[in-house]
Protein backbone atom coordinates (compact mmCIF):
# COMPACT_ATOMS: atom_id res chain seq x y z
CA UNK A 1 0.00 0.00 0.00
CA UNK A 2 1.40 3.47 -0.95
CA UNK A 3 2.00 6.20 1.61
CA UNK A 4 -0.89 7.84 -0.20
CA UNK A 5 -3.47 5.24 0.26
CA UNK A 6 -2.38 4.98 3.75
CA UNK A 7 -2.75 8.53 4.65
CA UNK A 8 -6.45 8.19 3.04
CA UNK A 9 -7.12 5.20 4.91
CA UNK A 10 -6.37 7.19 8.24
CA UNK A 11 -8.00 10.13 7.16
CA UNK A 12 -11.21 8.23 6.66
CA UNK A 13 -11.03 6.15 9.58
CA UNK A 14 -10.92 9.56 12.11
CA UNK A 15 -13.96 10.89 9.81
CA UNK A 16 -16.05 7.84 10.55
CA UNK A 17 -14.68 7.74 14.15
CA UNK A 18 -16.23 11.73 14.38
CA UNK A 19 -19.08 10.85 12.63
CA UNK A 20 -19.82 8.22 15.41
CA UNK A 21 -19.62 10.31 18.07
CA UNK A 22 -21.68 13.31 17.05
CA UNK A 23 -24.50 13.36 19.36
CA UNK A 24 -27.25 14.80 17.26
CA UNK A 25 -26.79 11.76 14.44
CA UNK A 26 -28.90 8.83 15.66
CA UNK A 27 -27.36 5.41 15.11
CA UNK A 28 -29.24 2.69 16.92
CA UNK A 29 -32.67 2.90 16.52
CA UNK A 30 -35.41 1.78 19.33
CA UNK A 31 -36.95 -1.10 18.65
CA UNK A 32 -40.39 -1.17 17.01
CA UNK A 33 -43.55 -1.09 19.85
CA UNK A 34 -47.13 -1.97 18.70
CA UNK A 35 -49.61 1.01 20.09
CA UNK A 36 -52.34 -0.57 22.38
CA UNK A 37 -55.48 0.96 21.73
CA UNK A 38 -57.55 2.53 24.33
CA UNK A 39 -59.58 0.78 27.02
CA UNK A 40 -62.70 1.84 25.48
CA UNK A 41 -61.55 0.20 22.08
CA UNK A 42 -60.21 -2.58 23.09
CA UNK A 43 -63.84 -5.39 23.68
CA UNK A 44 -64.62 -3.96 19.58
CA UNK A 45 -60.77 -4.95 18.43
CA UNK A 46 -61.46 -8.18 20.21
CA UNK A 47 -64.22 -8.99 18.86
CA UNK A 48 -62.87 -8.02 14.93
CA UNK A 49 -59.57 -10.70 16.21
CA UNK A 50 -62.31 -13.14 17.36
CA UNK A 51 -64.99 -12.81 13.54
CA UNK A 52 -61.96 -13.37 11.74
CA UNK A 53 -61.92 -16.61 10.40
CA UNK A 54 -65.72 -16.13 10.07
CA UNK A 55 -65.44 -13.04 7.58
CA UNK A 56 -65.89 -15.16 4.60
CA UNK A 57 -68.84 -16.68 5.87
CA UNK A 58 -70.41 -12.93 6.19
CA UNK A 59 -69.72 -11.99 3.25
CA UNK A 60 -71.23 -14.45 1.36
CA UNK A 61 -74.65 -14.06 3.47
CA UNK A 62 -74.08 -10.30 2.76
CA UNK A 63 -74.25 -10.92 -1.05
CA UNK A 64 -76.77 -13.60 -0.29
CA UNK A 65 -79.03 -11.10 1.28
CA UNK A 66 -78.67 -8.54 -0.98
CA UNK A 67 -79.47 -10.90 -3.85
CA UNK A 68 -82.64 -11.70 -2.05
CA UNK A 69 -83.68 -8.12 -1.58
CA UNK A 70 -83.33 -7.39 -4.79
CA UNK A 71 -85.07 -10.92 -6.09
CA UNK A 72 -87.97 -9.41 -3.77
CA UNK A 73 -88.19 -5.95 -5.31
CA UNK A 74 -88.42 -7.72 -8.73
CA UNK A 75 -91.21 -9.83 -7.66
CA UNK A 76 -93.03 -6.80 -6.04
CA UNK A 77 -92.40 -5.25 -9.24
CA UNK A 78 -93.80 -8.02 -11.81
CA UNK A 79 -96.71 -8.44 -9.23
CA UNK A 80 -97.64 -4.91 -9.77
CA UNK A 81 -97.54 -4.34 -5.97
CA UNK A 82 -96.00 -0.49 -5.40
CA UNK A 83 -93.18 -0.81 -2.49
CA UNK A 84 -92.40 2.64 -0.64
CA UNK A 85 -89.55 3.63 1.53
CA UNK A 86 -91.12 4.83 5.02
CA UNK A 87 -90.86 8.52 4.61
CA UNK A 88 -92.47 7.94 0.75
CA UNK A 89 -95.40 5.88 2.37
CA UNK A 90 -95.83 8.96 5.06
CA UNK A 91 -95.64 11.25 2.47
CA UNK A 92 -98.50 9.52 0.30
CA UNK A 93 -100.83 8.78 3.76
CA UNK A 94 -100.95 12.69 4.21
CA UNK A 95 -102.11 12.79 0.50
CA UNK A 96 -104.65 10.38 0.84
CA UNK A 97 -105.84 12.52 4.31
CA UNK A 98 -105.95 15.85 1.96
CA UNK A 99 -108.09 13.39 -1.08
CA UNK A 100 -110.41 12.65 2.09
CA UNK A 101 -111.11 15.56 3.53
CA UNK A 102 -114.60 16.59 2.80
CA UNK A 103 -115.14 20.25 0.93
CA UNK A 104 -115.23 23.16 3.36
CA UNK A 105 -118.11 24.93 1.76
CA UNK A 106 -120.14 21.34 1.75
CA UNK A 107 -118.34 20.57 5.66
CA UNK A 108 -120.04 24.26 6.85
CA UNK A 109 -122.83 23.99 4.76
CA UNK A 110 -123.64 20.78 6.66
CA UNK A 111 -122.21 21.73 10.07
CA UNK A 112 -124.76 24.49 9.57
CA UNK A 113 -127.58 22.24 8.85
CA UNK A 114 -126.42 20.15 12.16
CA UNK A 115 -126.54 23.29 14.26
CA UNK A 116 -129.68 24.43 13.43
CA UNK A 117 -131.31 20.80 14.92
CA UNK A 118 -128.97 21.63 18.10
CA UNK A 119 -130.60 25.12 18.78
CA UNK A 120 -133.59 23.26 18.76
CA UNK A 121 -133.13 20.52 21.18
CA UNK A 122 -132.73 17.94 18.56
CA UNK A 123 -129.25 16.45 19.36
CA UNK A 124 -129.82 12.96 18.19
CA UNK A 125 -131.23 14.62 14.42
CA UNK A 126 -127.73 16.55 14.20
CA UNK A 127 -125.79 13.73 15.10
CA UNK A 128 -127.67 11.41 13.03
CA UNK A 129 -127.05 13.73 10.55
CA UNK A 130 -123.31 14.02 10.63
CA UNK A 131 -123.24 10.00 10.91
CA UNK A 132 -125.33 9.76 7.23
CA UNK A 133 -123.15 12.40 5.72
CA UNK A 134 -120.16 10.77 6.52
CA UNK A 135 -121.34 7.51 5.19
CA UNK A 136 -122.42 8.77 2.23
CA UNK A 137 -118.77 10.76 1.87
CA UNK A 138 -117.47 7.00 2.50
CA UNK A 139 -119.56 5.87 -0.46
CA UNK A 140 -118.66 7.97 -2.55
CA UNK A 141 -114.51 7.38 -2.60
CA UNK A 142 -115.19 3.48 -1.42
CA UNK A 143 -117.77 3.08 -3.74
CA UNK A 144 -117.63 -0.87 -4.10
CA UNK A 145 -116.65 -1.23 0.12
CA UNK A 146 -120.10 -0.27 1.41
CA UNK A 147 -122.51 -3.29 1.69
CA UNK A 148 -126.26 -3.32 3.38
CA UNK A 149 -124.87 -5.47 6.23
CA UNK A 150 -121.88 -3.58 6.78
CA UNK A 151 -122.49 -1.73 10.34
CA UNK A 152 -120.93 1.48 11.66
CA UNK A 153 -118.43 -0.46 13.88
CA UNK A 154 -117.44 -2.22 10.89
CA UNK A 155 -116.93 0.97 8.54
CA UNK A 156 -115.32 2.19 11.44
CA UNK A 157 -112.97 -0.98 11.67
CA UNK A 158 -112.09 -0.76 7.87
CA UNK A 159 -108.18 -0.41 6.92
CA UNK A 160 -109.11 0.86 3.43
CA UNK A 161 -110.22 4.50 5.15
CA UNK A 162 -107.03 6.64 6.45
CA UNK A 163 -106.81 7.21 10.34
CA UNK A 164 -107.86 10.72 10.67
CA UNK A 165 -111.00 10.05 8.75
CA UNK A 166 -111.62 6.88 10.24
CA UNK A 167 -110.95 8.41 13.87
CA UNK A 168 -113.50 11.23 12.65
CA UNK A 169 -116.44 8.32 12.13
CA UNK A 170 -115.45 6.41 14.90
CA UNK A 171 -116.53 8.84 17.40
CA UNK A 172 -119.84 9.80 15.78
CA UNK A 173 -120.33 6.30 15.41
CA UNK A 174 -119.99 5.59 19.00
CA UNK A 175 -121.98 8.60 20.12
CA UNK A 176 -125.04 7.30 17.73
CA UNK A 177 -124.72 3.73 18.88
CA UNK A 178 -124.73 4.80 22.40
CA UNK A 179 -127.98 6.69 21.67
CA UNK A 180 -129.69 4.18 20.13
CA UNK A 181 -128.58 0.33 21.98
CA UNK A 182 -127.76 2.30 25.54
CA UNK A 183 -130.94 4.05 25.08
CA UNK A 184 -128.47 7.29 26.02
CA UNK A 185 -129.59 10.67 24.55
CA UNK A 186 -127.37 12.14 22.97
CA UNK A 187 -127.23 16.00 24.83
CA UNK A 188 -125.39 18.95 24.29
CA UNK A 189 -122.18 17.23 25.12
CA UNK A 190 -122.56 14.47 22.79
CA UNK A 191 -123.45 16.85 20.12
CA UNK A 192 -120.50 18.86 20.75
CA UNK A 193 -117.88 15.66 21.21
CA UNK A 194 -119.80 14.51 17.81
CA UNK A 195 -119.27 18.11 16.25
CA UNK A 196 -115.39 18.35 17.22
CA UNK A 197 -114.71 15.29 15.33
CA UNK A 198 -116.42 16.29 12.26
CA UNK A 199 -114.30 19.57 12.44
CA UNK A 200 -110.82 17.79 13.24
CA UNK A 201 -111.65 16.10 9.88
CA UNK A 202 -113.11 18.46 7.70
CA UNK A 203 -111.35 21.36 8.20
CA UNK A 204 -107.57 22.55 7.76
CA UNK A 205 -106.96 24.43 10.87
CA UNK A 206 -107.93 21.84 12.77
CA UNK A 207 -105.04 19.55 11.23
CA UNK A 208 -102.38 22.17 12.18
Amino acid sequence: MTAAATEEAGRLAQLHKQLLGDDSIQFALPTYVRPEPPEWLKPFVDGLAKLGPYMIYLFWGAVIIGVAIIAFLLFLEAKGIAWRLPWRRKREETEAKEEWRPDVGAAQVLLSEADAFAARGEYDEAVHLLLRRSVSDIATRLPDFLRPSLTARDIAAAGSIPTRPRAAFSEIARIVEAALFARRPVGAEGWQQARGAYEQFAFRDAWA
